[in-house]
């Protein structure tokens, strides 16, 4: 595949995964529990899940001549000071999948799936 095909192909998903989330935030009927703010050792230990498991397609890495580029749209402030039912769509991705995104219900006990959300928090 050319690089141009590949970046076009890249913008189109990205743009697809931004309407997505705005049109599904508004149809979610719960919210998660309020939560106390997530201690820094749990981001810490969240950061850790992210780089393991999510920074395969959600980071840029050097393909040719020091450019970088990722496979999938990057997480920095997906939910920075975001709303409840945004956080919850986002959980609901995570664990359930997406069409070119694995789902990861089964890859992390629910004490590590609330570090990786604190750490996605910090972004």
């Amino acid at each position: 595949m050319s690089r141009g095909r590949r970046i076009v192909t890249a913008l189109m998903f990205i743009t697809v995964w931004w309407l997505i989330i705005p049109a599904n935030a508004s149809t979610q009927s719960q919210s998660p529990p309020p939560q106390a703010p997530a201690s820094g050792e749990a981001v810490k230990h969240g950061e850790a899940w992210f780089y393991q498991r999510c920074s395969l397609c959600h980071m840029g890495r050097i393909v040719k001549d020091d450019t970088y580029e990722s496979m999938a749209p990057s997480l920095e402030g997906i939910l920075k000071d975001a709303p409840s039912d945004r956080e919850q769509l986002v959980r609901e991705t995570i664990q359930q999948g997406m069409r070119r995104m694995p789902g990861f219900r089964y890859n992390f006990t629910p004490t590590e799936f609330e570090e990786l959300i604190a750490y996605l928090k910090t972004l």
